[in-house]
């Protein structure tokens, strides 16, 4: 299947989604697809009833809501990113399914389910398959389900979870008009916006500037929200509670960040164009951590480092900015984005073997256990880690973040070349211009600053090659096969355009040293590249009697790091693995000094505010990549000598 970029009157856009399948992930990205594939998605349907053969998704009396369909969404992106049989086998029950349970109307789905929101999880999954297997069958279901929204949406219109996603519903309607261009598909576009919350306008002037824990407590909001529950939840009707909490709601947000993008391509405006920049500049500034993310737990609650990011939350704010890319030209704030949370984040929320992962992750998480935490509304245990865990939603969901980060790692361009993303090892086999091209990225990105990229052809060819500089780098440069460099400049995108033989190889080299960034209460983050470094205390792993894990620290966390110290990176030369398996190939040697720092409840004490320390007391502590950690501080106090 080819690229598909938007037909007029849409916004033009410069990059498109290859094909899923067409990049393959290899060194140590391939091995944590497979840990993935082996620890997390294999067997999660035989482990919980809501994905298993008495699922409303298979035709059965059980769960007919959102959990099947995200779990289908994961398992088609990583079986055909590994190319495994048994995962395709997997996904092509539910699929079969799905194909076989439209009615006459265009309707889709379990007998038992009358919202749209599960069923746009569903072609989120059937739109991957299709670009892997090119099934009609998906096209002719989505065309007969967007007529039915396009005559229905009147009487049958979107409540709850769609009113707030809806713009997840749009984005797939463009998609199938860029493919046959159909007029009623705009049409439907402009109806799903007028039922949508207005996300544009939420982010230009973003309301939810202080915690909600301070601005509007759970039991307060759960009761306005009982007292509103027999009032419309459609069109303009919506009540007010409802809708704060919406507009509030952590994944909802990740979600709806790209809402505004999505409407600029058929009603563009100054809200709409610039929408992901305000709000993520805000969230930022509001909530944001050092991990990459915002804290919503699960609601927005300001941006304390012992505060939890949700795992759903994270996945899709990783897919908000990958569909980003493919939507408009490119923006290496997307791609920088990403790659900090790709690295950082998204590991950090999974055990080592990925059998077990969070719900809530903590930048400073010194205990996980069961217990009461400053949560918005989170549960005690969902900083647990669990195969099933107490918030169900992100066990289904979670699976989405790798294999559709390895998606993304490269684009196509309008002018018929390829758009480097991020340099994760990896193959990418496409053709360009009707010849078959195969690029083999390789290096230990992001645990080394060096990549080579290797070029096979199946006959001589001319295209572009876009190479994107991240903003850390220093003094980068792009060596040529020709023996030529490249002098370029972080967080610039460079072209290298030329007719390519097999056996061309680039080499890019993005020199960086560890760099001190300020977060909450003028605390300080170690930074190499896009990766976050943190302490790592001795821990001790423990089994609960609900088959969950609770982990605590066997060894000092509460460390001040000393102002203006030199900080040293140090390589391993160990060839990176999955993330938290065997040594960290890169550590960064920082001068800390410990600090009365102690325990609130299950949390570490809110980050101390410059402490008075004595440099004598000073000795070198090891750093490691964030996401290999499970207990850590990611964001220290900055000490004062005296």
């Amino acid at each position: 299947m080819k690229p598909i970029f938007n037909r007029a009157p849409l916004t033009p856009n410069t990059l498109s989604p290859l094909p899923l399948g067409s990049i393959r992930p290899e060194d140590w990205l391939l091995e944590q697809l497979q840990t993935q594939r082996d620890g997390l998605t294999a067997g999660l349907d035989e482990r919980w009833a809501d994905l298993g053969p008495e699922c409303g998704w298979l035709g059965g009396p059980g769960d007919c809501g959102e959990n099947a369909p995200y779990y289908l969404d994961g398992l088609v992106a990583l079986a055909w990113t590994l190319d495994d049989g048994a995962l395709k086998a997997k996904a092509m029950g539910y699929i079969e399914w799905i194909l076989a349970s439209q009615r006459d109307d265009g309707w889709f789905g379990p007998e038992g389910n009358d919202d749209y929101w599960p069923l746009m999880i569903a072609l989120k999954a059937l739109r991957q398959y299709f670009t892997a297997s090119n099934d009609r069958r998906v096209l002719v279901l989505m065309d007969r389900f967007f007529k039915y929204q396009v005559t229905h949406l009147n009487d049958h219109s979107l409540k709850e979870w769609a009113v707030a996603r809806g713009g997840e519903n749009m984005e797939l309607a463009l998609w199938l008009y860029n493919i046959t261009g159909q007029k009623h598909l705009l049409e439907l576009c402009k109806k799903l916006r007028a039922q949508t919350l207005d996300w544009p306008n939420y982010f230009h002037t973003f309301a939810n500037t202080v915690p909600m824990s301070r601005s509007l407590k759970w039991d307060r909001l759960s009761e306005a929200l009982e007292e509103e529950k027999d009032e419309p939840l459609e069109g303009e009707k919506r009540p007010y509670f409802h809708t704060q909490f919406h507009l509030s709601h952590g994944v909802n947000i990740a979600m709806a960040l790209k809402t505004p993008g999505v409407i600029n391509l058929f009603k563009s405006g100054f809200k709409e164009e610039g929408g992901f920049r305000f709000g993520w500049n805000k969230l930022v500034r509001h909530h944001g951590v050092a991990s990459g993310m915002f804290v919503c737990d699960k609601h927005l609650n300001g941006n304390s480092p012992t505060q939890g990011s949700e795992l759903c939350a994270i996945v899709e704010l990783m897919y908000t900015l990958e569909t980003l890319l493919g939507l408009g030209d490119f923006n290496a704030e997307y791609a920088d984005i990403l790659e900090k949370i790709a690295y950082n984040a998204l590991p950090a929320a999974f055990s080592a073997d990925m059998t077990a992962h969070q719900c809530q992750e903590q930048v400073n998480q010194v205990k996980v256990s069961r217990e009461p935490r400053r949560w918005y509304n989170s549960t005690d245990g969902a900083n647990l880690f669990a195969s099933v865990p107490d918030e169900d939603c992100c066990a289904a969901n979670c699976g989405q973040g790798w294999p559709h980060f390895v998606s993304s790692l490269w684009y196509a361009t309008a002018d018929g070349g390829l758009q480097a993303v991020s340099y994760a090892p990896c193959t990418v086999r496409t053709a360009l211009d009707g010849v078959p091209v195969r690029l083999t990225v390789s290096g230990s990105y992001p645990f080394s600053q060096s990549v080579e990229i290797k070029i096979s052809v199946k006959k001589p060819c001319e295209f572009p090659l876009y190479l994107r500089m991240p903003f850390w780098t220093r003094q980068p440069m792009v060596f040529l096969p020709d023996g030529e460099i490249m002098q370029v400049r972080a967080g610039d995108v460079s072209c290298v355009r030329r007719r390519w033989r097999s056996g061309d190889v680039i080499r890019l080299e993005m020199g960086t040293v560890p760099r001190l960034t300020k977060w909450y209460h003028q605390s300080g983050a170690v930074e190499l590249g896009p990766l976050l470094m943190a302490l790592q205390p001795q821990e001790r792993w423990e089994k609960t009697e609900n088959d969950d894990w609770q982990v605590t620290a066997e060894s000092p966390w509460n460390w001040a790091l000393v102002r203006d110290e030199p900080m040293k990176a140090v390589y391993s030369g160990a060839r990176p693995g999955a993330f938290g398996k065997g040594e960290a190939p890169v550590k960064v040697l920082v001068k800390a000094v410990p600090v009365e720092w102690h325990m609130d409840g299950g949390n570490a004490a809110s980050v101390p505010m410059v402490p008075a320390v004595r440099e004598k007391d000073a000795r070198v502590i090891e750093l490691v990549p964030f996401g290999g950690t499970t207990l850590r501080i990611g964001q220290f106090p900055l000490g004062r000598g005296k």
